[in-house]
């Protein structure tokens, strides 16, 4: 088993980058291009709050290993010292969660899965 040494906040910074980018990309091949409309259609699928209901919706469907959802656990219990803008806090740790498995999943190697998350995020968001 691979040790994670990275805290669950760094890897939810690296995941929350990678999330970011992702979604910006997918929404300019999409065709979009007003600033208005790109930040709008960014904020659904970035915020805390879609990051939870994303995130359920891919638990509900089994979608996750176990060692995902080991990260997942870290990622819910970090301490945050920040506050959300919009979400309460357990919102805000369930997408604290999210951006860090995709930080492992980056920072540790396994970008054929990142791939395959994100591609499921993006999909998820989209019906939001």
């Amino acid at each position: 088993m691979e040790v994670v040494t990275h805290n669950a906040t760094s890897l939810a910074w690296m995941g929350d980058a990678l999330m970011t980018l992702r979604v910006r990309e997918h929404l300019l091949n999409q065709g979009y291009q007003k600033p208005d409309i790109l930040q709008k259609k960014s904020a659904r699928i970035c915020s805390a709050k879609a990051q939870a209901r994303i995130l359920e919706a891919l638990k509900e469907e089994a979608f996750f290993t176990e060692r995902e959802q080991q990260i997942l656990q870290r990622g819910r219990n970090a301490t945050i010292h920040s506050k959300a803008k919009n979400a309460d806090g357990k919102t805000y740790l369930e997408a604290t969660a999210l951006e860090a498995l995709l930080g492992y999943l980056y920072l540790y190697g396994h970008a054929d899965r990142l791939e395959v998350c994100l591609q499921a995020i993006l999909k998820k968001g989209d019906s939001l």
